[in-house]
């Protein structure tokens, strides 16, 4: 009986190490993944910025030809 008990016990042993690599890579790809989605973000709010400026010049500019008239 007791050896059965060590072989059920390490049997949950190493499947618990198992999960834990497993849980480990996956914790990893996912800290890449937010990492490589913060980057994006920042490009994308850095484009935006540009944009809302470049149209902000262009409204003015236009503006600026009309008063002119």
């Amino acid at each position: 009986m007791t050896d059965k008990l060590v072989k059920a016990l390490e049997t949950k042993v190493n499947d618990l190490i198992e999960l834990s690599m497993e849980l480990k890579l996956e914790n990893q790809g996912l800290k890449k993944r937010l990492t490589d989605l913060q980057h994006e973000k920042r490009n994308l709010l850095e484009k935006q910025r540009r944009a809302s400026d470049y149209v902000d010049r262009s409204i003015n500019r236009l503006k600026s030809i009309e008063n002119s008239q």
